[in-house]
C-alpha cells in the first residue's frame, strides 16, 4: 500500500503594533519583514536563536528567490525525548545524544513581502505561528513593537456553500438558545424550543454527519436551508460544514461564521527522503510556491 501524507498550510496577513506618539495611540499596521530578513542572512545560524521555555527555535535558513522569502526553522528539544520502539515488543531510550544535540521539529514558511502574507506549514510538534511571530520581534528589539500574524478571513464565507453542494456533515455551536432567532430554533427543531423553557442560559452543541463507513459518493444531508436561516443569527457561535462540490470530489471543511484560508495537499511516497524520513524542507517549500501561485490573486481579491 502506497504511503503518503496530507499536510495543512495556514495563511497570515502579517501586522505590526506600534506606539504613534504623535497621535499618542497604539497602531496596527501591515508589516514588510524584508529588512528584517536582510538583516538576518547576515547573522550567523548560531546566533539566529529564540528561547522557548527549555526549547530552542532557530532560523536554520533563509533566502529569497523571485521576490519571496523561503524561510526553514526549526524547534530543537534537548528533554523529553520519546523512546524508540521495536516490532518485537521492546523498547528502548535515546542514549547517545551530546550536550550540543537535540531532536529538531521543523517549520516551512514562506513570505510574500507585496502583500504582507506568510503561508506556513507545521509539524504537530513545531513552532507555532505565535512563537514565529515572537522571534521577529525579539530579533527587533524595539519598545512598543510587535510582529503579529492575522489569519485571512473569507469575509462572505456563506458564499462558500451553495444549494448543490453535497453537505455530509454539519457542526453547530449556539450561546443563550432562548435569544436566538425563531427561525434558528425551528431550524434545529422542537427540541430546542423546550431549552427555551430553562430559567437560565442554555448552551447547545449540535452535530449532524453521514456515517461514511458505507455510504454512497452522492449521499448529503438536506439541511441547506436550516443552516441558510442560521447563519446570520448573531447567538450561533460555530457552524461548520463538511461538504462536497459534487460527488466526485474530495470533502472539504468550510466554518460559515469565520473562514479561515487554508490549503492541504497529499505528498505522495516519492516525496519522502528516505534517509530523513520525511519530507524535506525544500520539497515542501518547492509545493508551497506552487499553491501560493494559485491563491494569490484570490488573496488580494477577496481576503485583503
Amino acid at each position: 500500500m502506497a504511503f503518503s501524507k496530507n499536510v495543512k498550510f495556514d495563511y497570515f496577513k502579517v501586522y505590526a503594533t506600534r506606539y504613534n506618539k504623535e497621535k499618542e495611540v497604539v497602531e496596527e499596521i501591515p508589516c514588510d519583514l524584508s529588512d528584517l530578513f536582510r538583516q538576518l542572512q547576515g547573522i550567523q545560524v548560531t546566533e539566529r536563536v529564540y528561547w522557548m521555555g527549555d526549547d530552542q527555535a532557530r532560523l536554520q535558513n533563509l533566502e529569497c528567490i523571485n521576490d519571496k522569502w523561503n524561510l526553514h526553522f526549526v524547534r530543537i528539544r534537548k528533554s523529553d525525548f520519546p523512546i524508540i520502539t521495536k516490532d518485537d515488543g521492546t523498547y528502548s531510550y535515546f542514549e547517545d545524544f551530546e550536550d550540543d544535540e537535540g531532536l529538531g521539529e521543523e517549520i516551512s514558511a514562506l513570505y510574500d513581502p507585496s502583500n504582507y502574507i506568510i503561508m506556513m506549514r507545521r509539524n504537530r510538534f513545531s513552532l507555532s505561528p505565535t512563537a514565529v511571530s515572537n522571534y521577529f520581534t525579539s530579533v527587533i528589539n524595539e519598545p512598543g513593537f510587535n510582529v503579529i500574524f492575522r489569519p485571512l478571513i473569507h469575509p462572505r464565507a456563506v458564499e462558500l456553500l451553495r444549494k448543490d453542494h453535497l453537505i455530509r456533515s454539519a457542526e453547530i455551536s449556539i450561546s443563550d438558545i432562548k435569544n436566538a432567532r425563531t427561525t434558528t430554533k425551528k431550524s434545529l427543531g422542537q427540541i430546542l424550543d423546550k431549552a427555551g423553557d430553562i430559567k437560565e442560559s442554555v448552551n447547545i452543541r449540535f452535530k449532524i454527519s453521514i456515517e461514511p463507513k458505507g455510504s454512497k459518493k452522492s449521499s448529503r444531508i438536506p439541511i441547506y436551508e436550516e443552516i441558510e436561516e442560521m447563519v446570520n443569527d448573531p447567538n450561533v457561535q460555530k457552524l461548520e460544514v463538511r461538504r462536497k462540490a459534487d460527488e466526485n470530489s474530495s470533502v472539504e471543511p468550510v466554518d460559515l461564521i469565520q473562514h479561515r484560508l487554508v490549503d492541504y495537499y497529499q505528498f505522495k511516497e516519492s516525496d519522502f527522503d528516505t534517509q530523513a524520513r520525511n519530507i524535506l524542507h525544500e520539497t515542501v517549500i518547492s509545493r508551497m510556491h506552487t499553491l501560493y501561485r494559485k491563491r494569490v490573486e484570490e488573496i488580494n481579491n477577496t481576503y485583503v
